[in-house]
């Protein structure tokens, strides 16, 4: 069954409101919790490592309004609860870990307060999803519906931080993160190096074999 047939659109933003929100389809994302991102330095589209993308859309739950283009004050921000879910989302086009190209960096980094989100992954203690009319297959359907479900759920819950999910490829659990949750980003990593450090070429190889990832 493909992810089209298992997930349809979304409702309209007043019916999520009606439904709302219960406490334990929330996940709160503490301060002490550290996350992973993988981010280019170098090409035509370099984005810092805790700067939020303003075009789009692009990935899974993107909340920018179509066309596809700048759109300031619709940004997103994904990261991954492990290294091995931020690369597994990062090179997911070629499956190929490529450690020099457009010189990729892996960077962790700790909130500066908790967030909330809304959990539509697998492990949720709720189930929002299908209470909302849809299925958990939103970390895997077409972006296309995904990013539909984004903009009505951010046109519903403006205060929302972001969304819980799992990685497509990884099958960890991953984190969107919409306007509201800037305010949370540090000025400075817990953590950032190069994917072509001597200190993680085990650590990516690994990954790569997890995964059935090239690397180069």
């Amino acid at each position: 069954m493909s992810g089209d047939e298992t997930l349809g659109d979304p409702p309209s933003k007043e019916e999520l409101r009606a439904i709302g929100i219960r406490d334990d389809e929330l996940r709160a994302i503490r301060r002490s919790e550290k996350w992973w991102r993988v981010h280019r330095t170098a090409g035509k589209h370099v984005l810092a490592w805790n700067e939020f993308r303003a075009y789009g859309p692009l990935l899974r739950f993107d909340p920018h309004p179509e066309p596809k283009g700048d759109h300031p004050g619709h940004g997103v921000w994904y990261g991954g609860s492990v290294p091995g879910a931020a690369l597994a989302e990062a090179f997911q086009e070629h499956r190929t870990i490529d450690r020099v190209r457009e010189a990729p960096y892996l960077t962790s980094l700790r909130f500066t307060r908790d967030l909330r989100l809304l959990d539509v992954a697998v492990d949720s203690v709720g189930a929002w999803p299908t209470r909302a009319g849809g299925t958990f297959a939103m970390s895997t359907a077409p972006h296309a519906i995904t990013q539909r479900w984004a903009r009505v759920i951010v046109a519903a819950f403006p205060t929302l931080d972001g969304m819980r999910y799992n990685s497509r490829f990884a099958g960890n659990a991953c984190i969107a993160l919409f306007p509201p949750a800037a305010t949370a980003m540090p000025p400075r990593p817990y953590t950032s190096h190069p994917l072509t450090h001597p200190g993680l070429a085990k650590r990516i190889a690994g990954v790569a074999d997890r995964l059935g990832y090239s690397m180069v």
